[in-house]
């Protein structure tokens, strides 16, 4: 079989989207690691995997990968990413980076030490609308930006899926990251509110306002408040003001909308079922960093931490009812 050994780490949601995505992209994946027995095996059959492992140690004993997407959940991120960077594997780090700027810096630090790639999955950075706003901003078509405005609402199903995680660390980081993006600078102050609804642990409803470097200012709002069985589509916007201008991106009509039992609108630009869409750019540029054709970083690791240091904030800010976060500009901001 040709082309570089990959692993996959983390068969659930995400995990399964990279093997169908790479897939998608001629480069099978040779190697899985998840913990669930059953979970490991009923997928490495369905995506054709030839190795399977329960854990990242035991993967690399087996020999280390060339390269390996870690799909795991946010708080295990740290663990596994520096024990594959410390072995030697590049590796694409899905959104967050992690789940605490500490553990953010570690990765960073780990990177750093054994100058190693690691590319932190921010997968609207490689969305052909979402990279079309972003290079018509670049080329001057709205002016000088002077703001950024962005909404994400999402069904209640996911306070159900991810109970413990803060909207923060789990969807709004994709708006903070186009915020940065956009805006051409770095936050450095923050204020957020949070509200909660009966039932559920963590909170339904983020708003956040960001001040950046430039003195650009953007909005955010995060809700879980559609209906239970909502489709899951992505109904998301977001706004650019400029002096000459305003460009969005409106993602609020899913492509594809199939009114059944259940009503289901499949995800067809960032990650649909055949494995196309923005994920498979984000990791053809992945191997690309890897073998040299790809220069440079559409996400640099430096940003992943700087929109985890945001999120942090966004949750401090919340929780001391809306007071002003300041964000330490360091050289990894």
């Amino acid at each position: 079989m040709s082309g570089p050994s990959i692993a996959v780490i983390g068969a659930g949601a995400f995990g399964t989207r990279h093997l169908a995505a790479y897939q998608s992209i001629g480069t099978p994946v040779r190697n899985l690691v998840e913990p669930d027995a059953a979970t490991r095996e009923r997928v490495a059959a369905e995506y054709g995997v030839a190795r399977t492992y329960a854990s990242v140690a035991d993967l690399l004993a087996a020999g280390a990968p060339q390269a390996a997407s870690v799909c795991v959940p946010g708080p295990a991120h740290r663990a596994v990413a520096v024990a594959l960077l410390d072995a030697g594997v590049p590796v694409l780090v899905e959104k967050p980076l992690a789940a605490t700027v500490t553990d953010a810096a570690a990765i960073v630090a780990a990177a750093e030490r054994t100058r190693v790639l690691c590319q932190p999955g921010h997968i609207l950075r490689h969305s052909p609308p979402h990279r079309a706003l972003h290079d018509a901003i670049r080329a001057g078509r709205v002016g000088d930006v002077l703001a950024v405005s962005s909404r994400r609402d999402r069904p209640r199903t996911l306070s159900r899926l991810f109970p413990r995680e803060h909207p923060a660390l789990l969807t709004a980081v994709h708006d903070i990251d186009l915020a940065v993006w956009y805006a051409g600078a770095p936050v450095v102050e923050v204020r957020a509110a949070a509200r909660t609804r009966p039932g559920s642990v963590t909170p339904v409803l983020v708003w956040a306002e960001l001040r950046h470097a430039n003195d650009v200012v953007s909005s955010l709002r995060n809700s879980y408040l559609l209906p239970e069985h909502t489709p899951n589509h992505t109904s998301d916007l977001v706004e650019v003001y400029g002096t000459d201008g305003v460009a969005h991106v409106d993602l609020s009509h899913p492509t594809l909308l199939v009114r059944g039992e259940p009503t289901e609108a499949p995800d067809w630009l960032l990650s649909p079922v055949d494995g196309g869409g923005a994920l498979a750019a984000e990791l053809r540029h992945f191997l690309g960093r890897i073998d040299g054709t790809q220069p440079t970083a559409v996400v640099p690791l430096a940003d992943g931490l700087h929109v985890v240091r945001v999120a942090e904030a966004m949750v401090d800010s919340a929780t001391a009812g809306g007071a002003v976060r300041r964000i330490p500009q360091t050289p990894h901001s």
